[in-house]
């Protein structure tokens, strides 16, 4: 039985064509990945199907009835739930009040919290979500607050769920529980949906598997024929990457051994740093040298903000020894939205904010370093002086990419720098940073991706709860990237406190 079925849905904003003529349809009860790149119309045709975007032709079936939802709550109303790639909770609320607003059970005296809590501790016992009703949203981690969306689709009793980019801010070990938590969903007979970039998962979780390209689906494959490097391929058409984080590509070229240590540009000895009376860093030491990338990696929460805090000199509450010998210090944070930019400003604009002694306000200087930028990071928008909020998000990440190189500074930290990437996008921004790292900078790579640290990375350092347990360098880093998997075991162990 099909759960869904597009017939010729077609979606255009002006004379852009999100979607064109997509007929496909999905199987009740199965793992169904949409891959493409940013921009493919992915997200719209999910949108779409939520009641979040009117369709302009085509039809759509639901469990093999006709729908045409007028609102998001029609498709909630049908057994459809959503969980955006960016979370839709209130901080200021708990758990609860975050899960059961707008669907609240009511007696007499008002809200019954005691049935509402009932309902839901049996929710999260069965599926282990790990979730505390009391705790407030501002206070949990970001796979917490993921369990969190997710705990709101199984209240409203979602039976067809719809996942955008759901691993984009997990670590390896919170990706392997939500892998857990789907295929519960799945053995419960619900269908899900899974909007994702990262082809390793699709291999690993995909029943079947459909690609959109310029808002068309142009491939479709079940798992028993999937083949990785073909699916590469039909995502972004005849080009040729520069670097792809696959099974077969875990090893920059040229990675060093060692280091001089004449070509330290950042020493960190002994550092401490505490905040609101807590301690968050401890007894740090490490060093950064010129040429090299440092990879960092950890569960999300464990020093990693700190760190680049204390680096790039937002946060100076520290005892121990920071030295550098450099002047300036450029950074491309986690959170491209809240940190990265204005997203009311144009690129120009954004590009020409971080630069010193720029008049921002010359119209001839903000065109020119606009297309520049355009030109020599492929950077795709509708029209030159548009406002950053209608590029994608591929778009909107390689513009930051390219304001902080331009910056020139000797050290740049990239933090999470393909998070919500399609995979030719990241492929432009890996080749980026490695050709910085060519360049003589200092690089420093804060990810949850370990492929992606496997692949650039020429030392890696592991964070738990604050302190550095274990530094991979030399022969044992270099051997370890032919027997990946093994390698990224050992990681994954020592990041959630495991000794080896």
């Amino acid at each position: 039985m099909k759960a869904v079925e597009f017939k010729n849905i077609t979606k255009t904003f002006g004379n852009f064509r999100a979607n064109d003529d997509i007929s496909f349809s999905i199987e009740k009860n199965s793992i169904h990945c949409i891959l493409g790149e940013n921009g493919a119309g992915k997200s719209t045709l999910m949108k779409v199907l939520f009641g979040s975007y009117k369709k302009d032709s085509g039809e759509i079936y639901v469990n093999e009835n006709p729908v045409n939802f007028k609102s998001p709550l029609d498709a909630i109303k049908s057994g459809i739930g959503m969980l955006y790639q960016h979370f839709m909770l209130i901080e200021d609320f708990t758990i609860l009040e975050n899960v059961i607003l707008g669907s609240e059970i009511t007696a007499k005296t008002g809200i019954n919290y005691t049935e509402s809590k009932r309902r839901l501790n049996s929710l999260i016992d069965k599926y282990k979500l790990d979730l505390n009703l009391d705790d407030k949203v501002s206070d949990i981690s970001i796979g917490a607050a993921q369990k969190t969306e997710l705990l709101k689709l199984l209240y409203r009793d979602s039976e067809i769920l719809i996942f955008d980019e759901p691993t984009a801010v997990l670590s390896p070990i919170e990706v392997e529980n939500f892998f857990k938590i789907i295929r519960n969903f799945k053995e419960d007979g619900k269908t899900i949906i899974l909007i994702t970039h990262k082809l390793n998962e699709v291999k690993e979780i995909a029943d079947e598997v459909s690609v959109l390209r310029k808002g068309k689906l142009v491939y479709s494959v079940k798992r028993e024929n999937l083949d990785i490097k073909e699916l590469g391929k039909q995502i972004i058409g005849d080009l040729e990457l520069s670097i792809v984080i696959s099974d077969d590509n875990l090893q920059a070229p040229e990675a060093k051994a060692e280091f001089e240590e004449i070509d330290v540009l950042l020493s960190l000895q002994n550092i401490t740093l505490t905040e609101n009376g807590l301690t968050k860093l401890f007894n740090i030491n490490l060093d950064l040298h010129k040429g090299e990338i440092l990879g960092v990696c950890g569960v999300e929460g464990n020093g990693q903000s700190e760190l680049i805090e204390l680096i790039s000199g937002l946060n100076k509450n520290y005892t121990g020894l920071y030295s550098k010998n450099v002047r300036k210090i450029s950074l491309v944070p986690d959170d491209r939205l809240k940190k990265g930019m204005i997203k009311e400003f144009s690129i120009g604009e954004n590009l020409l904010m971080r630069l010193p002694g720029k008049n921002v306000f010359s119209k001839r200087l903000l065109k020119e370093k606009e297309q520049e930028v355009i030109a020599e990071y492929d950077v795709r928008v509708p029209e030159v002086g548009d406002i950053m909020e209608n590029l994608s998000g591929g778009n909107q990440q390689k513009a930051i990419v390219a304001r902080e190189i331009k910056l020139n500074c000797d050290v740049i930290i990239f933090s999470q720098p393909t998070r919500g990437v399609d995979i030719k996008a990241s492929s432009f921004i890996h080749q980026k940073i490695y050709n910085e790292k060519m360049n003589g900078k200092g690089i420093l790579l804060v990810s949850a991706d370990l492929d992606e640290l496997l692949a650039l990375s020429d030392r890696l350092a592991v964070l738990f709860k604050g302190k550095i347990v274990k530094i991979f360098a030399g022969d044992e880093f270099l051997s370890g990237k032919q027997n990946s998997k093994e390698l990224i075991g050992k990681i994954g162990q020592l990041m959630i406190g495991m000794e080896l």
